[in-house]
């Protein structure tokens, strides 16, 4: 079975068998959520997906009988339908566009799938999937999707070309005193750190406030691509070469995400490219901010497993969606 999951930043696409045995797996960057100009996918977006599905035929996987799946981006474009029409007529390939709730469920079924067999599940474990363009947040008893991602969270972001006050120059010249300042928020605005960095992080947290409100639990299990390049990147894996079972069950915390942004930042594009993937970059970087400013003390379980994933689990196990 062929799962393939249309995501706001990428497409996915597994090959199960009946016991849920991952045989090959394919990534591609899509970034539909890019540019998105009047709730349109752009033609370059357009392209690369296409491009991606030409590539999955030539490796001589069976489009016609594979399940897809579009998220957050198409939910909201006006013209997905008439790309995925195109699509079934080039590909044989029918995409059903899935609500926010049905994107949540197939990605936490992806998710115990895999934490089961890392011996790793446990009930009242709490789940988010930050994609490109949403971010869905679920447990047992709750499962909201809110409207940003990677992609939507760095290009809706206005940037200020901002001079250090002199509480910032005071602090770059004596640093050892910011440690006495324990709101994150006042400390990072007072911090030396790069301007356009600290605003991205003020603004990740203008936008999870509430929501931290209602996060339950002290473990949570990640699976998009901010954590699982992180893990990649601790472990010196390049892009080329991550393999989902580096990174399947390491643990995360909250300050793990704001060191890989300071880190990547000052990253030089050729070794971005080597290391993160082409033009991926400041998305990661968007989307390290966002998980730096949603969570605080939990326990962070990374897991690579996903939508494409569940979509598959779905089918074997007659889960309707």
């Amino acid at each position: 079975m062929l799962g393939i999951d249309i995501g706001s930043n990428t497409l996915r696409a597994v090959l199960m068998d009946e016991n849920l045995n991952k045989l090959k797996s394919e990534e591609f960057i899509i970034a539909a959520a890019k540019n998105m100009q009047n709730d349109l996918i752009s033609d370059e977006a357009v392209q690369r997906l296409f491009n991606a599905l030409k590539n999955l035929q030539e490796k001589n996987y069976d489009l016609s009988k594979a399940m897809a799946v579009a998220t957050a981006a198409f939910r909201k474009a006006k013209n997905s339908y008439s790309i995925f029409e195109k699509i079934e007529k080039e590909f044989k390939l029918k995409v059903k566009i899935i609500d926010a709730k049905t994107e949540a469920k197939l990605s936490v079924l992806g998710m115990q799938e895999r934490l089961k067999s890392l011996s790793l599940f446990r009930k009242n474990l709490s789940y988010c999937d930050l994609g490109g363009a949403s971010c869905e947040i679920s447990n047992d008893d709750f499962s909201k999707s809110y409207d940003f991602g990677i992609i939507s969270f760095y290009e809706r972001m206005h940037f200020k070309n901002l001079k250090p006050n002199a509480y910032v120059k005071l602090f770059k010249k004596y640093p050892k005193n910011l440690s006495i300042i324990k709101d994150k928020k006042l400390k990072i605005h007072l911090s030396p750190y790069p301007m356009h960095l600290k605003q991205l992080a003020l603004n990740a947290f203008n936008i999870t406030e509430n929501i931290k409100k209602h996060l339950k639990g002290n473990f949570f299990v990640l699976n998009s691509g901010v954590p699982t390049t992180l893990c990649a990147y601790k472990q010196g894996i390049k892009y080329k070469d991550y393999l989902e079972e580096s990174v399947n069950g390491k643990i995360l915390h909250q300050k793990d995400f704001f060191n890989f942004a300071l880190k990547i930042w000052n990253l030089e594009q050729k070794k971005a490219k080597i290391y993160l993937g082409e033009n991926r970059k400041k998305y990661l970087i968007a989307g390290s901010m966002i998980l730096f400013a949603l969570f605080s003390k939990q326990k962070l379980i990374v897991i690579d497993d996903g939508v494409r994933e569940g979509v598959c689990i779905a089918h074997f196990k007659n889960i309707q969606f």
